[in-house]
């Protein structure tokens, strides 16, 4: 576990929370070769929902599609002039598991990109190479300083507050499929380390959840400092309801890096959504991103989409609300947040980088 002498507190790197100002959204591009059994007879339903939510999002701010790149013509063709389209190795479209981590500093006014080791979920699926060197293309390409961890870590996996706080799941990061002979107290050092953080808050997670393990982004994320959007649950969906009923307790009991307790905002869970006949489906509106402006999730075409609405216009106010009907995505075990990956405003260079557009 031999690290460099980086460490992001120590240069003045942080990274930013996700209602902070964005120069860009990154987005995964869906592949069907190699990956048949997550999108199987749907994958033509999964191209055309990527596009929707890439020409959405950039009618907020600036989309870069990160795209397999046999694929990338047919992503260009099907996202749209307002969309900038980059053929990559990357072999999967969740971007944020695999990509780089973009941190801020304020007094030189630069990024860095952080980087993991990345081994598919616990080794889940291959071939990974392109997704595992996808964190370095992306540095490369953009002319940003890049420092790498040896430690398994996906982005979906963890929250922070922008202020020290970050939000993660035992159930995921002490997993034995991602850094077997790790400690938490190991861990918990590279997270410092490598975000610039100064807490780690951990939750139980989900156990049950067959992709990730039990991201944190199907559970809770920070929504303004000691504010905490909560992915709530009713007693009659049995053992979930249980063990989200684990997580919340976990967050009552907890303080963030400065001292606060939480305050905790329930989404609802979609009842009876659209029926894949899948057991990875992500039928959640917690798996969300925001961009400026704007909050965009799934729309599930029940009643429950209302109430999330409402829930988000509460959470983050003044924003547009976006439910797409996106639902296809979920067929893969992930939504809207697994797919992307903010790029901070403060420091970026991405107006000095050549796309070949």
């Amino acid at each position: 576990m031999l690290q460099s002498d980086f460490d992001c507190l120590r240069e003045g790197y942080r990274m930013p929370a996700e209602w902070e100002p964005m120069a860009a959204t990154w987005l995964g591009w869906p592949v069907h070769k190699n990956r048949e059994e997550l999108w199987g007879e749907h994958y033509e339903a999964v191209r055309a929902a990527f596009a929707l939510v890439a020409r959405t999002i950039a009618r907020y701010q600036r989309c870069i599609v990160a795209a397999h790149a046999p694929l990338a013509a047919e992503a260009r063709e099907l996202c749209g002039p307002s969309v900038t389209v980059l053929p990559l190795a990357v072999e999967d479209n969740w971007l944020r598991d695999c990509g780089p981590i973009v941190l801020v500093n304020e007094t030189t006014n630069s990024q860095l990109m952080a980087g993991f080791r990345f081994n598919a979920w616990g080794e889940k699926y291959s071939p990974y190479d392109g997704c595992a060197r996808l964190a370095e293309d992306l540095a490369t390409i953009t002319q940003t300083r890049f420092e790498r961890s040896s430690m398994v870590l996906e982005g979906g996996s963890f929250y922070v507050d922008g202020q020290g706080s970050l939000l993660t799941t035992e159930s995921c990061l002490l997993n034995p499929n991602r850094n077997p002979g790790w400690t938490r107290s190991e861990i918990e050092v590279e997270l410092k380390r490598m975000l610039g953080v100064t807490k780690i808050i951990w939750l139980p997670g989900n156990p049950a959840e067959v992709e990730t393990n039990g991201h944190i982004d199907g559970i809770a994320s920070f929504i303004a400092p000691g504010k905490i959007l909560f992915n709530g649950a009713s007693p009659d969906m049995g053992e979930f309801y249980r063990t989200m009923q684990e997580n919340r307790r976990a967050l009552e009991l907890a303080t963030d890096a400065r001292g606060r307790h939480f305050e905790l905002l329930d989404l609802p869970v979609p009842k009876n959504p659209y029926n894949y006949d899948c057991e990875r489906f992500c039928d959640t509106y917690a798996n969300y991103i925001l961009v400026n402006g704007a909050v965009i999730s799934t729309a599930f075409d029940v009643k429950e989409d209302d109430e999330a609405r409402a829930i988000f216009a509460k959470a983050f106010p003044g924003r547009t609300i976006e439910l797409l009907p996106v639902t296809a995505i979920s067929i893969g075990g992930g939504a809207l947040h697994c797919s992307t990956q903010q790029h901070p405003m403060l420091g970026n260079r991405l107006q000095l980088c050549n796309f070949g557009e």
